[in-house]
C-alpha cells in the first residue's frame, strides 16, 4: 500500500563521497512561532524528492539534509525551485536525522520566498484520488536514508543509481535499523519514472536479484 503525500528537502549529514559540505544550523525551539533570523540549513538543491506515484515531496540538497512539505504544494515547489538553486531554510533541524521541519524557504538564486503551508490549508489535488504505478526494480548501494516526519523511523532511502525507495508501512523496525549506508541492495516493487526521477515502493528486497524476498512485517534483515 502506498501511503502519505509529503514533500521534502534533503541535505545529507555525515561524510558522503562526492558531496560538498553546506551549513546546517539548529534553531532554538523556544523561537517557534516567532520571526527566525538564523537559517536552520543552507545549501544547493540536488534533486526533487518523490513519492512512489511520482509526486514531488520536496528537495534533496547536495549535502543530504532534507525536509518534507505537503505534496499539495508540489506545483509551487516545482515552480519556485530547481536543481542547482541555492536555498536557505528556516525551521527546526533534527540533527540526528538531518531532517528540517521547514517554515520558510528562501531561494537565493531567484530571490523568491516560499512560506510552507500546512497540508489542510490546501485543497486535495486530483491525483490524490488516483493510483498510477508500474512494476519496477532497482539495484545500487544505499546512499542515504529518509526518516518519517512524525514516526521518526527510516521510511525510505536513496540508492546510488538515484532511485528513491519507499519501505512499506508494515516493514519491521528490525529491518529498518539493519540497513546501512553503502550496503548493496536490489529492490523490486511498484513505482513511477518521470522527468523528476524514479521512485519505487518496495515489495521485495535482497542483496541481489537472486536473493529477493517479500518485504513484510516478518522480515527482520536482508537474507
Amino acid at each position: 500500500m502506498i501511503v502519505g503525500t509529503v514533500v521534502g528537502l534533503v541535505f545529507l549529514g555525515g561524510a558522503l563521497p562526492g558531496l560538498t559540505a553546506h551549513r546546517a544550523m539548529a534553531v532554538d525551539p523556544a523561537h517557534d512561532g516567532q520571526t527566525q533570523t538564523v537559517a536552520a540549513a543552507e545549501g544547493t538543491v540536488e534533486r526533487f524528492i518523490l513519492d512512489p506515484r511520482g509526486e514531488v515531496e520536496g528537495l534533496l540538497l547536495s549535502d543530504g539534509t532534507y525536509m518534507y512539505i505537503t505534496s499539495r504544494a508540489a506545483e509551487q515547489v516545482v515552480r519556485l525551485f530547481k536543481p542547482g538553486d541555492n536555498v536557505q531554510v528556516y525551521g527546526r533541524l533534527r540533527r540526528d536525522e538531518r531532517q528540517v521541519q521547514p517554515d520558510v524557504l528562501k531561494n537565493l538564486t531567484s530571490s523568491e520566498t516560499f512560506t510552507v503551508p500546512l497540508r489542510l490549508d490546501l485543497p486535495m489535488q486530483k491525483q490524490e484520488f488516483q493510483l498510477s504505478v508500474t512494476e519496477m526494480s532497482a539495484t545500487g548501494t544505499i546512499r542515504l536514508f529518509f526518516y518519517h516526519p512524525l514516526q521518526r523511523v527510516i521510511q525510505g532511502m536513496l540508492l546510488s543509481d538515484n532511485t528513491q525507495i519507499r519501505l512499506p508501512p508494515d516493514a519491521s523496525q528490525e529491518l529498518r535499523t539493519s540497513l546501512h549506508i553503502g550496503e548493496a541492495v536490489t529492490v523490486k516493487g511498484n513505482g513511477t519514472s518521470n522527468q523528476f526521477g524514479r521512485a519505487i515502493e518496495a515489495v521485495a528486497i535482497g542483496r541481489n536479484s537472486r536473493s529477493l524476498v517479500p518485504l513484510d512485517a516478518s522480515l527482520q534483515r536482508l537474507p
